[in-house]
């Protein structure tokens, strides 16, 4: 499998979340998909090994991920694909957009102030 990822700048799916923690979140979001109870998420790993969060369910695995960037005050989840593969479509991002929102509001809503979508 081609490890590497297509990540462009100019990609306006991303969500982000306001928080005072950022690497906290990112390490509460890693605890939480490693230990399986977020159930239908995953990590994978680039060349770099940067995780990248992958919905598990066959029909979206691996198609298009979200990788995260710590700024100050936030954290940022750009949509990514492998090398290998197309861009995914709008509706595919919305899709991991959408249930990725899901997991933050349902298992994190108490570490960041609010988030954006863009």
């Amino acid at each position: 499998m081609d490890l590497e990822i297509k990540d462009k700048q100019e990609i306006k799916m991303k969500i982000i979340a306001y928080t005072n923690t950022p690497d906290a979140l990112k390490k509460a979001i890693d605890k939480k998909i490693s230990s399986n109870e977020t159930k239908t998420w995953e990590i994978v790993f680039n060349k770099k090994n940067e995780a990248l969060y992958s919905h598990s369910p066959e029909q979206w695995k691996e198609k298009a991920m979200l990788k995260p960037y710590i700024h100050e005050n936030i954290l940022e989840f750009r949509i990514s694909w492998w090398n290998k593969n197309e861009e995914p479509n709008e509706e595919t991002k919305g899709y991991i957009l959408g249930r990725f929102v899901e997991i933050l509001i349902v298992h994190f809503k108490e570490k960041f102030t609010h988030l954006e979508i863009r």
